[in-house]
């Protein structure tokens, strides 16, 4: 249900939260977020009625204040319009798609930005002290719209009371929170490529695998500079682009072979290779059986599954 804010400015207190754990480390290591994300589970959704939960439509001129922080993390997506949030001493808008994740404790003010109505959506999940000690006070990441969607499904779901309720609520927590950590990867610098720059290089890659497409292209097409688009290209696919390119192609020989109407080397004159000892090499590379081996364990495959 959306919620409609009648003030144009709200200043609401809350009860002050437990002391925070000492200071915010900057670069908690994996093992220790998936510890925090161990203890993430539908018990620990606030699902009370309120400015902080559910999808709001806000007034121009609104304001949230919280100089002592909340008991709980509050998670805001921007669907519409923008805001700013100040945390920590920092200051950053929050235009639509950005998501913001402020944990217990963490003083915070958000305002609305402009003359235009904002909408936003919004959840709450009880603190723990002893796991939330090593995450930052603030996260915020732009163009993540991609999180729309378990959002909205986790809206839909909390109320609830059909069979795994539970069980999907935390599928849907840990989704959410995963990506969070994979995209901002908490640490110094870890910036991603955006959704929309990440599927044109997808896009551009796979119109052009036989044309074999070079960095500065790919760079070009995501709007960044080589070196930078390198660096940032690494952390966003875990590889660097030209072995992620070989990956690539290689999966659409994988397909391409599957169909047995061309041969081996037909596919690799498709794929832009003029060297089939190259294909068969970065082949087996990639998937662990030479070309030949990879389409006969297929044929296989399907042969059992007609068979039954």
């Amino acid at each position: 249900m959306l919620n409609s804010s009648v003030a144009p400015v709200v200043t609401t207190e809350f009860p002050s939260p437990p002391t925070p754990a000492g200071p915010y480390p900057s670069d908690p290591d994996e093992d220790t977020l998936r510890t925090w994300l161990g203890g993430v589970g539908a018990q620990r959704v606030v699902a009370r009625p309120g400015p902080l939960h559910g999808l709001h439509d806000l007034a121009a001129g609104w304001s949230l204040e919280c100089p002592s922080g909340l008991p709980d993390h509050l998670v805001q997506f921007v669907t519409a319009g923008a805001c700013t949030v100040s945390a920590e001493g920092e200051h950053r808008p929050l235009t639509a798609g950005s998501v913001l994740w402020i944990r217990p404790g963490a003083p915070f003010v958000l305002r609305g930005a402009g003359h235009r109505p904002t909408t936003v959506h919004r959840f709450r999940l009880t603190g723990d002290p002893a796991t939330d000690a090593p995450l930052g006070p603030a996260l915020c990441l732009e163009d993540a719209w991609d999180l729309r969607a378990p959002l909205d499904a986790l809206t839909a779901e909390l109320p609830s009371t059909l069979p795994y309720r539970d069980e999907l609520v935390r599928g849907l927590l840990l989704v959410l929170f995963s990506a969070l950590f994979r995209r901002a990867s908490w640490r110094p610098g870890g910036v991603l490529l955006s959704a929309s720059a990440r599927y044109a290089v997808e896009d551009y890659v796979d119109s052009t695998l036989a044309q074999r497409p070079r960095v500065s292209d790919l760079a070009r097409v995501a709007g960044l500079s080589p070196d930078y688009f390198t660096r940032v290209f690494r952390r966003t696919f875990g590889a660097p682009p030209r072995e992620w390119i070989v990956a690539r192609r290689i999966q659409r020989a994988a397909v391409l072979l599957q169909r047995h109407d061309r041969s081996v080397a037909q596919v690799a004159a498709e794929l832009g290779y003029t060297d089939s000892f190259l294909f068969s090499r970065q082949f087996k590379a990639v998937t662990g059986l030479a070309p030949q081996n990879y389409r006969s364990r297929a044929g296989r495959s399907a042969a059992r599954t007609v068979g039954g």
